[in-house]
């Protein structure tokens, strides 16, 4: 892809760069010699310009580095400037652009760095959505956590909500756990982390909950993961404190909820699965009687798709939100 001289990108356009996934580089600049990288595979954005005066001094900024170097092909020392923008292209184009422009009118690299950063503190500040996956795995607990608050009242189903403390399971209802798996797939596939997950306590039975979302797009029924939150505390009085606290433990921030604009929707009605001895889960248990020196193994994680496996009516409150039975 070319760019025409000093045409500025849109949104859309820069995140095409990103999706194509082939790497691309073009001049930017007019009057100074200033070419974009956009390296798709890293995530990266990078400004090249000559190496005039000192370098700039961006130690303190934890997505943006600075080095001099040379180039093949092109005589001198350069400077690369390497922006990280995960989940932020669009504005870390808009920085490059603005270092560009403060050369185009003669300001020193130092200074033109120094300045465009100032105006960029969401940038600087090291900002970072939590990853797709933690992404989807939240909104699929939050989903059975805001049925949940209809059925159970706030204090009951917040205090239900075990995900946030690191516990095995995700809820602990009155008389069984589950688990929460939440797929954007087309197949109930979902990725167990550990092998302890899909262990049940004794005595108490153990589902687990296949959520699928997909994008939603300008679906009316579409929700984000800030308006799902927004929603929740809306029902909340007395364990507002408590259900902020178990978001904070698990990396969401309300400063940061602008970086998460993608719309999603359920895909299908949710399924329950009993966690029984003819489920394939691969348990601790499990591994003792199969594999030799068992203490020798440990970060155990797999995939299992439960697409084709019987499904259940699971007990209440989940009775009314899943699929009744295969």
């Amino acid at each position: 892809m070319a760019m025409p001289e000093r045409e500025h990108l849109s949104p859309d356009t820069v995140e095409d760069y990103f999706k194509s996934g082939v790497a691309a580089a073009f001049q930017m600049g007019t009057a100074v010699e200033s070419v974009l990288e956009i390296d798709p595979s890293r995530q990266e954005m990078r400004l090249i310009s000559p190496a005039q005066g000192s370098e700039p001094d961006v130690a303190a900024y934890e997505r943006i580095a600075v080095e001099r170097t040379s180039l093949i092909g092109r005589p001198g020392d350069w400077y690369q400037l390497t922006v990280d923008a995960t989940s932020m292209h669009y504005e870390a184009y808009v920085l490059i652009e603005s270092i560009v422009d403060q050369l185009e009118g003669g300001a020193s690299f130092r200074h033109a760095v120094s300045e465009s950063l100032s105006g960029f503190k969401d940038l600087l500040s090291g900002r970072r959505r939590m990853s797709d996956e933690k992404e989807t795995g939240l909104i699929g607990e939050l989903l059975v956590l805001h049925h949940a608050l209809g059925r159970l009242g706030e204090d009951t189903a917040v205090g239900a909500w075990l995900g946030p403390l690191s516990e095995e399971h995700d809820f602990g209802f009155e008389d069984f756990d589950a688990e929460v798996k939440t797929t954007r797939s087309e197949a109930r596939v979902h990725v167990i982390g550990s092998e302890s997950q899909l262990q049940p306590v004794p005595g108490r039975p153990l589902y687990l909950v296949s959520v699928q979302i997909t994008l939603a797009g300008a679906a009316a029924e579409g929700f984000t993961l800030p308006a799902l939150i927004s929603l929740i505390r809306t029902g909340l009085d007395r364990s507002r404190r408590a259900f902020d606290a178990a978001l904070e433990r698990l990396g969401w921030k309300d400063a940061d909820a602008d970086l998460y604009r993608t719309k999603y929707q359920l895909r299908s009605t949710p399924r329950t699965y009993l966690v029984d001895l003819a489920f394939p889960a691969i348990t601790g248990p499990r591994l003792d009687e199969v594999v030799p020196q068992r203490v020798l193994v440990s970060g155990v994680s797999y995939r299992i798709d439960v697409s084709h496996l019987p499904f259940v009516a699971p007990p209440a409150p989940l009775d009314d939100y899943c699929e009744d039975h295969a």
